[in-house]
């Protein structure tokens, strides 16, 4: 059994009897808990959303997850966790207890598809004053100093229609492949500094993959200093000062741009 998939394993037998009592048979639908599927939204907000959608009904980036049978048929995450193992299409490693989360997240979410058969309108996040958010992306926001209406802006609105999805990507954007990467620079002692693209980064251990290729990985500790170069820093630092008020009214303004 893969090291993934036993890590799982282990997860899921920690539950408590009475939680696994409550699923039932191997045939019964799993029973979602709230509290995990809160978490699991956190989760689908970090690492799914960009690609799945705000409703994890998919985009042009990533299939609709409402009808995926490793959706569907899963249960604790014995089916999601091998499905989003990191590789070309899933980059973020998640713990064991993160995959049991979403997996209650997304059978919410079929719950709730189930449950209300009819169609569901768009969110209404289109709320805000267009001018208001002109003016933010001009000023308080500094989107100006990275990006412009008549550039990589320009038809915006007509690629990304759904303005729910299209506040999604602006407040929760994802670097591209072939694009800038989250860059970092290690000086270990009197060694020269060696640069990189991040393949991990945490408070114990840093690697990274050289402009050669080669791979280069560094315990942290004392004497070994860490600078980090991230693209998207500043999209980072806004999410902490976002008022509700700046995110509808940049989503009214984003959604003009046809």
């Amino acid at each position: 059994m893969p090291l993934a998939a036993r890590i799982l394993a282990l997860a899921v037998a920690a539950l408590t009897p009475a939680v696994l009592a409550a699923q039932g048979g191997a045939t019964d639908r799993q029973l979602v808990d709230d509290a995990a599927a809160a978490r699991g939204r956190a989760v689908y907000a970090e690492h799914c959303i960009n690609c799945h959608g705000s409703t994890a009904k998919g985009t042009d980036r990533g299939p609709d997850l409402i009808r995926s049978a490793s959706v569907l048929r899963d249960r604790l995450g014995n089916l999601i966790g091998p499905a989003i193992k990191p590789g070309a299409n899933h980059q973020a490693t998640l713990a064991a207890s993160e995959i049991v989360d979403l997996s209650h997240f997304l059978h919410q979410r079929v719950e709730a598809i189930v449950s209300n058969r009819n169609a569901r309108g768009p969110l209404p996040v289109l709320t805000g004053d267009p001018e208001a958010g002109r003016a933010y992306f001009n000023g308080a926001g500094r989107c100006s100093t990275c990006h412009s209406p008549t550039g990589d802006l320009a038809g915006v609105a007509t690629r990304i229609p759904d303005p729910a999805n299209l506040q999604q990507r602006f407040l929760f954007p994802a670097l591209r492949r072939g694009g800038k990467q989250v860059e970092v620079t290690v000086t270990a002692g009197q060694q020269p500094p060696v640069t990189g693209t991040v393949a991990r980064l945490d408070d114990f251990f840093v690697s990274l993959r050289e402009a050669s290729g080669e791979y280069r990985a560094f315990t942290r500790g004392p004497g070994v200093t860490v600078g980090v170069n991230d693209p998207l820093a500043v999209h980072h630092e806004l999410l902490d000062r976002y008022t509700d008020a700046d995110m509808h009214n940049l989503t009214a303004y984003l959604a003009r741009l046809k």
